[in-house]
């Protein structure tokens, strides 16, 4: 039920390509998902209590800082690993673009991100999804189950459409998954999307061009920053339980 509203919400809203120039169309329809995506939430959850701690927020500013604690744990493992690339030469990058037009395209791009992807995908599959099944099931359960469904959902919208697609989406799916089982915040989950999926359309832009973009997607994007946020989350988690649901942890804990 919560894979297909999410992507009957998904598929409408990409529907709408005549609302607005192309900069603005993704910033609407992203308006339209988000909104979309946190009343299926509310509609699943009905009378449930709490300021939605089951899906992972918080207050304001202590999500504003596993957001930007998101967006570093992504962003300097990656700019590392595009560096080591394009030193190796296994990338080339060749900006067709000044500083400011990059930055022009940069803002909406990345706000298209946020509200489109980011922030509603979060909140439906490891917010609410892993959250519900983790306090019923051990995370490591609650972990799998959110990429199956993460899975179905991107299949259903048409985001598997390649080889590479095919593993991309398990392996985001994997590590966001990894980031809210151990974070427990979901808006660590949204700076990392926002950071890593901004990155790669931009690089993908006619703004830029590059070559090599797979070998820099899997080194620089996956690999390094999957290895930093599983070591550094690790450290700070050192006695989390894979085998316990978050309800006997919260049990044990009071």
């Amino acid at each position: 039920m919560l894979t297909t509203a999410a992507a009957l919400l998904w598929l409408g809203a990409l529907a709408l390509d005549d609302v607005a120039t192309l900069a603005w169309r993704r910033t609407f329809q992203g308006v339209i998902v988000s909104l979309g995506a946190m009343a299926i939430i509310c509609a699943l959850r009905g009378s449930a209590s709490g300021p939605w701690r089951d899906v992972g927020m918080a207050h304001a500013s202590a999500n504003l800082r596993a957001f930007l604690l998101g967006v570093g744990l992504w962003c300097v493992p990656a700019l590392l690993g595009i560096a080591a690339c394009v030193g190796m030469g296994w990338t080339s990058i060749e900006l067709r673009a000044t500083p400011i037009a990059l930055l022009i395209t940069l803002l909406p791009l990345a706000l298209g991100v946020f509200l489109i992807e980011a922030l509603p995908e979060e909140l439906v599959f490891r917010g609410y999804a892993q959250g519900l099944l983790g306090t019923r099931h051990a995370p490591w359960i609650a972990l799998l189950a959110q990429i199956l469904l993460f899975i179905m959902f991107a299949w259903a919208v048409g985001a598997l459409r390649s080889p590479w697609q095919w593993m991309l989406m398990p392996g985001l799916a994997l590590i966001l998954g990894y980031v809210r089982a151990l974070d427990g915040n979901v808006w660590t989950c949204i700076g990392i999307h926002v950071a890593w999926m901004t990155t790669s359309q931009l690089l993908n832009s006619s703004h830029v061009t590059v070559t090599g973009m797979q070998t820099l997607q899997f080194f620089a994007f996956a690999l390094l920053p999957s290895a930093t946020i599983g070591t550094l989350l690790s450290v700070r988690r050192p006695d989390f339980d894979w085998r316990q649901p978050a309800a006997d942890r919260t049990s044990h804990a009071s």
